[in-house]
C-alpha cells in the first residue's frame, strides 16, 4: 500500500484494498447499524481516511457509505418487521437507527416498492396464517 504525504494511513489503490475497506465498513455497521455513526468515524475505526473510505464505496458500490449504510438499515427494518410484525413500527425503525417513520417509510418504499404499514400488515396475516396451520392437524 502507498501512503499519501497528507495522511498517515494506507491509500487502498487497487480493486481488493477497496473491497476490504467496504467489507470491513459493512462488519462495523453490522455491528453498530442502530447507533448515530459518521463518515469520520466510521473511517477512523476501519484505519482509513473518509475520503477514501467514499472512493472504495463509490468504485465497489456505486454509493456513499452513508447510502450503503441507509440500505443496510431498510433491510434490517425489513426483517425485523418480517419476523415481529406485532412491534410498532416506531420501536422498529428506532432499533434499526433510522430517525422517523415518516422518513422511514419513504425510504423504505422508494427500495421495497411497499409503505411500512402495508408491509406489515401482510406480516401479521402471514404470522396469523402461520398460527392457524399450526394449530390444525
Amino acid at each position: 500500500m502507498r501512503f499519501a504525504p497528507w495522511r498517515h494511513r494506507p491509500i487502498p489503490i487497487n480493486r481488493n484494498q477497496q473491497l476490504d475497506v467496504v467489507n470491513r465498513a459493512a462488519r462495523y455497521f453490522a455491528h453498530h447499524f442502530s447507533e448515530e455513526i459518521s463518515s469520520e468515524e466510521l473511517a477512523h475505526s476501519i484505519g482509513v481516511s473518509a475520503e477514501w473510505l467514499d472512493l472504495s464505496f463509490d468504485h465497489c458500490r456505486g454509493k456513499t457509505p452513508f447510502q450503503a449504510l441507509q440500505h443496510f438499515r431498510l433491510s434490517r427494518l425489513f426483517e425485523g418487521i418480517a419476523q415481529q410484525p406485532n412491534s410498532t413500527l416506531q420501536q422498529q425503525v428506532h432499533s434499526c437507527g433510522l430517525a422517523s417513520v415518516m422518513a422511514a417509510n419513504r425510504l423504505f418504499e422508494e427500495l421495497f416498492g411497499i409503505g411500512l404499514a402495508p408491509f406489515r400488515r401482510i406480516c401479521r396475516r402471514a404470522a396469523a396464517d402461520q398460527l392457524l396451520r399450526r394449530g390444525q392437524p
